[in-house]
């Protein structure tokens, strides 16, 4: 989100309708300078047994239900009757049914993934029994939504070219672009390798497939990781770490850390950065930082899905978590190897994800979209 608003408020005069968890926190800085001005709308989801009935009867699925809210849709209205805008851009899915909201101005959608993707992944991998037919059903539901609310923008903006072709075949017709997540290349400074050295695997654990995927990687890759290398330290990096997470890492003798005070400063002393993910759907923004970081990665095939990467070049893959282990540990053991991925890791960054080359591509789209 924010790197749309920065690309945004370098053409256009910005206002950002934000739902918040409680008191909303002052707008950051660098916003009040661009002269963004905020209005926040408190987030009060509905209670989750009727969230869950609704989203089997109502007219939206459950991720998108929980989301409405008569008081946005208030704000929302005001802001259109009272300045006009060129153009709403809805940041995520969740956002794209206020499109009834918007009294003939453009909407350009922003898909951080294909919701429908991950939902039927995450059941496929995670769930079982009424849990996962339930999921399975969403899944089915939230691909009719997207498709409705593709077609229904002026602009869809896919976060990478697989899902810009998958959202292409789902809805026929409308116009669907690549727009990649920008990097703040300049955020991220020479390596500074901790000894001995350090595993990193950070994430937003608050998302189910980024939790499981962690402690089937602490269960199956890291002994393997502590048999070759013993005195490697892995740190998981992240918020919202739920308790069966933190139990695995505290078993496995791993660093818990929910927050850091810099992720480019902890991606700078580590020396490899794994990443265990075997659902999902979009970019993993985390690998796009860590290869600005100069900073080698072991990943899942769908954890480095979309992103352009060439395995052996970019990163190295494997789909099993033991092997995961076993690819980590080679590369704690090859210098040479993470010096050569750590440069093309940092060249790729720069020809693809520059935050600069982003904003002025998302203008570039949005100026026809105004036109």
């Amino acid at each position: 989100m924010a790197q749309s608003i920065w690309a945004a408020a370098q053409e256009y005069d910005v206002t950002l309708i934000s739902f918040t968890q409680g008191a909303p926190a002052p707008a950051p800085k660098a916003w009040r300078r661009l002269g963004v001005d905020v209005k926040t709308v408190e987030h009060r989801p509905p209670w989750k047994p009727i969230a869950l009935v609704q989203g089997l009867v109502g007219k939206l699925p459950y991720t998108l239900s929980r989301y409405r809210s008569a008081a946005f849709a208030r704000v929302l209205d005001e802001c259109v009757r009272a300045r006009r805008p060129a153009f709403v851009l809805a940041n995520h899915l969740h956002m794209a049914p206020y499109v009834d909201r918007l009294d003939g101005v453009p909407l350009v959608l922003r898909e951080h993934n294909l919701e429908h993707l991950w939902m039927s992944r995450y059941a496929e991998e995670s769930l079982k029994g009424a849990a996962r037919a339930y999921a399975g059903l969403q899944a089915r539901r939230l691909e009719a939504a997207e498709r409705s609310f593709c077609q229904a923008a002026a602009l869809t903006l896919a976060i990478q070219d697989l899902e810009r072709d998958a959202l292409r075949a789902l809805a026929p017709g409308a116009w669907i672009e690549t727009l990649p997540v920008g990097i703040d290349l300049g955020r991220f400074g020479e390596p500074r390798m901790a000894h001995p050295p350090v595993v990193l695997l950070a994430g937003s654990f608050a998302w189910p497939p980024t939790a499981s995927g962690a402690i089937r990687f602490l269960t199956d890759g890291w002994p393997r990781v502590r048999a070759a290398v013993p005195s490697a330290r892995l740190r998981v990096v992240g918020k919202s770490q739920p308790d069966d997470l933190v139990q695995a890492a505290r078993a496995a003798g791993a660093d818990v850390v929910p927050v850091v005070p810099s992720m480019a400063d902890e991606m700078s002393r580590a020396a490899v950065m794994v990443v265990p993910l075997w659902s999902g759907a979009g970019a993993r923004v985390k690998i796009m930082e860590a290869l600005a970081a100069r900073l080698p990665v072991a990943a899942t095939p769908i954890g480095a899905e979309g992103l352009g990467l060439e395995p052996g070049r970019h990163d190295v893959e494997t789909p099993d978590a033991g092997e995961l282990g076993d690819l980590t540990a080679r590369l704690l053991q090859d210098p040479a190897q993470r010096a050569f991925l750590a440069s093309e890791g940092r060249a790729h960054a720069e020809t693809h994800w520059s935050h600069v080359a982003v904003a002025r591509r998302q203008n570039e789209l949005v100026a026809r979209v105004v036109r």
